[in-house]
């Protein structure tokens, strides 16, 4: 866990379950894919919900942290955006394919902008 604040670890397995549900629905398990220059590189999620927030941990709360100081408040408002009770909204599918899309510029060996 990437942090302690209570609310951010609120919001962020609210996300993590909202968006397990999605990528289960959308996949018809537990696996997504991702582009890496072309090919197509099938992820298996590992451990469920749980699998999921290790994912948001390190795809999006560690660059909000290395963005810099008052790194949590700027994490609470954006996946505060991101859910809508048990849904996802819109902003919150909007950051799942930027962090897919930077999960397969990592594998392909470059940076996504």
């Amino acid at each position: 866990m990437i942090t302690k604040n209570f609310r951010l670890n609120a919001l962020a397995n609210q996300y993590a379950a909202a968006l397990y549900n999605h990528i289960t629905a959308t996949s018809g398990g537990e696996h997504f894919t991702v582009d890496a220059a072309g090919v197509t590189v099938h992820v298996e999620i590992i451990g469920g919900i749980k699998g999921v927030r290790q994912l948001i941990d390190a795809c999006f709360l560690q660059a909000v942290k290395d963005d810099g100081k008052d790194w949590e408040r700027v994490a609470i408002y954006a996946l505060g955006k991101f859910t809508h009770g048990t849904q996802l909204t819109d902003d919150g599918r909007e950051m799942w394919q930027s962090m897919v899309n930077d999960m397969g510029a990592t594998v392909a060996g470059g940076n996504h902008a």
